[in-house]
């Protein structure tokens, strides 16, 4: 009985704790220090998360979506 009581409080509260987080920037490892993201915004949340500068790259490909950005945090 006790088991299930403490499961009732622990599911509530590890589910708010992930939706108060917010978002994850979605964000694509490369290689060598090298990200890419699907946005400039999604590109510098990743980069703040560390407090590291952000430097943008050239696409690594002529055919790169419109948008997507290839970085590194320094």
């Amino acid at each position: 009985m006790r088991r299930s009581f403490t499961l009732c409080l622990l599911v509530p509260a590890a589910l708010l704790a992930a939706c108060a987080s917010g978002p994850a920037p979605r964000v694509t490892w490369l290689g060598d220090g090298v990200f890419k993201s699907p946005s400039p915004q999604d590109a510098e949340a990743y980069c703040r998360n560390f407090g590291a500068p952000m430097r943008y790259l050239d696409p690594k490909g002529p055919r790169a979506p419109v948008g997507e950005v290839t970085y590194r945090c320094d």
